[in-house]
């Protein structure tokens, strides 16, 4: 991706949460493979960072990939009311384009707002509530990722 190499790599591999955890800024996105979008938020979310996950999942798309959305909201207490309906709404029209999206969650109010988009989008969120959990899941996506895009390198 254009703009990766200006970033220089941990002297170990991290896990995914941990390697962006300590480059990236919270509420921003990292692409850690063509296609695999991680966001960290903490705090409380607001309007303003939904729409980044919406602007960088609609690159992507828009790029040809069926990007995975990984959310790890593990520092995250609360939300913005129209977030979850911006995420609701955007998960409903792009549904079939993406290959999932995940969140990773401590707070039970995360937790509500998972549940109440699952319940209408008949589970469009995986939910992680094991931080562990979701670097494996999250490492191995990147992994075929970084696979697929060395079979069919883009033009």
């Amino acid at each position: 991706m254009a703009g990766d190499e200006d970033h220089k790599q941990p002297a170990r591999p991290l896990m995914p949460s941990a390697r962006t955890s300590t480059r990236l800024g919270l509420g921003e996105v990292d692409v850690i493979a063509p296609g695999v979008l991680h966001f960290r938020f903490a705090g409380k979310i607001t309007l303003g960072q939904a729409q980044i996950i919406v602007k960088a999942g609609n690159e992507s798309i828009t790029r040809g990939d069926k990007p995975l959305i990984a959310i790890d909201a593990s520092d995250v207490h609360a939300y913005e009311s129209d977030v979850r309906r911006l995420i609701q709404s955007w998960l409903k029209r792009h549904r079939t384009q993406i290959s999932g999206c995940w969140m990773l969650f401590r707070s039970p109010v995360v937790k509500m707002g998972i549940n109440l988009i699952n319940s209408v989008l008949d589970g469009a969120i995986r939910p992680f509530d094991d931080y562990e959990e979701f670097d494996r899941e999250l490492a191995r996506a990147r992994v075929q990722a970084e696979r697929r895009a060395a079979i069919a390198p883009r033009l």
